[in-house]
């Protein structure tokens, strides 16, 4: 294994180029003994959403690339957009077996999305535009969106040909602004471009439609060089850095995960057997934030995950580890007794509030839930198997179904207190 550093990145660049470039044989076995080792040392164990640690990933780009950080001058690709725009297909792909691999991938990610017929879907990156392309096949209003002109030109162009009404827009990740309601942001093969994309993904999050989602496939998940994100650093990567300037990043699955989190997304992900079609990310903008979601982002005591419920306990905690946003928000209380449960509930500590769940669904209201926010229960329990005869023998008190933000939901207080829960002081 040879390994390089930052002083050799020219004439490794050069070495490629002449064996034929990216994709050549003769390259592919060149890189398989190349290693790249940073100048730069980076501290892992540093929050990987703080300054110090974006920084740090910033100065690695800095060192591989040899220019400062511009995503409007080094984003972008040259390419004989004729060629493109008359060929079968957007890549004017030369490997049938290529082209279909990447079918699949999109394939599966709207079979996953589900996008009703005439959904507004904006493919962010669009590239070349095959993504845009089968979207609009699919029967979605389709905006497709690059920060690359000549991109934007092929879109646009390939659409009139072919007449696949697509709309597209030059612009960036970040300066990307949706006027109406988005069903759909899919990201195929471009989000590792995002310098920051749990700001990108929180930003986007609020242009939803009710249930829309962001979808992400052909993406670097992995842990290989960094326990949560950084620039990737194969071979191929570190010679589309240094040679284009692009911003080649990547994340392990836990990060990317926390990144839809805070954004106030529930997330579904789905491996695909074959490693070559890789994962899909999901993040929808449901009503209520899940059990799964609550699981990730509180500390819990006296509580368990139960399929799509916490089993809340005789005594149960929750300690927020993830601000909900400003306003009321809901706790979404299941009683599966067949009467009421009896139970005290504290804030932060303060004073308790005795109450009674009646059977069926309590939407608890809580303002203001931020990191560091802890809601005390205290109740009575029951044992399912002697009360409904099934065989669950544990003694439980309710069960929480997930937290609804106040972004999705404005209700009186009184109101709620009134007709949901019974509250003796």
């Amino acid at each position: 294994m040879t390994v390089i550093g930052p002083a050799d990145l020219p004439e490794f660049v050069r070495k490629i180029d002449d064996l034929g470039g990216p994709g050549d044989p003769r390259v592919d076995d060149y890189w398989r003994h190349i290693s790249y080792a940073p100048a730069i040392e980076i501290d892992t164990g540093l929050d990987p959403f703080s300054v110090a640690y974006f920084n740090a990933q910033i100065a690695l780009y800095k060192e591989i690339s040899g220019r400062t950080l511009d995503q409007t001058i080094n984003e972008h690709t040259i390419f004989n957009r004729e060629a493109h725009v008359t060929s079968r297909n957007p890549y004017n792909h030369g490997d049938p077996s290529a082209l279909a691999t990447q079918l699949v991938q999109l394939a599966t990610a709207m079979r996953l999305a589900k996008p009703r017929r005439g959904a507004r879907i904006v493919d962010m990156g669009c590239g070349w535009g095959l993504s845009s392309e089968l979207a609009s096949y699919l029967g979605l209003d389709v905006e497709a969106v690059d920060i690359n002109r000549d991109f934007v030109a092929l879109v646009s162009e390939r659409s009139q040909r072919y007449g696949y009404d697509i709309k597209p827009i030059h612009a960036s990740f970040d300066s990307y602004v949706s006027q109406t309601p988005v069903d759909l942001f899919l990201f195929y093969e471009c989000l590792h471009h995002a310098v920051e994309p749990w700001t990108l993904l929180g930003r986007l999050a609020t242009m939803l439609s009710p249930a829309g989602k962001i979808v992400a496939c052909g993406e670097p998940i992995n842990t290989h060089w960094w326990p949560h994100w950084g620039l990737r650093l194969d071979p191929m990567s570190i010679y589309c850095i240094h040679k284009h300037g692009w911003f080649e990043s990547g994340w392990s699955l836990e990060f990317l995960t926390r990144c839809l989190d805070r954004a106030l997304l529930n997330v579904q992900v789905t491996t695909d057997p074959d490693s070559s079609i890789g994962q899909f990310v999901i993040g929808a903008r449901d009503e209520v934030l899940n059990a799964e979601w609550l699981h990730r982002n509180s500390t819990i005591e006296g509580g368990v995950l139960d399929g799509h419920y916490l089993v809340a306990g005789e005594k149960t905690t929750l300690r927020f580890c993830t601000s909900v946003g400003g306003g009321r928000s809901e706790l979404v209380i299941h009683n599966f007794r067949p009467r009421p449960i009896k139970a005290k509930v504290r804030r932060d500590g303060g004073s308790v509030a005795r109450m009674t769940f009646v059977p069926g669904e309590t939407r608890l209201p809580v303002d203001v839930i931020e990191v560091g926010t802890v809601l005390q229960f205290e109740s009575e329990t029951w044992r399912p198997s002697d009360e409904i005869g099934n065989l669950d023998t544990r003694r439980l008190a309710f069960h929480i179904g997930g937290i609804a933000p106040d972004r999705q939901r404005k209700i009186d207080a009184a109101v709620t207190l009134d007709r949901v829960i019974r509250i003796r002081r």
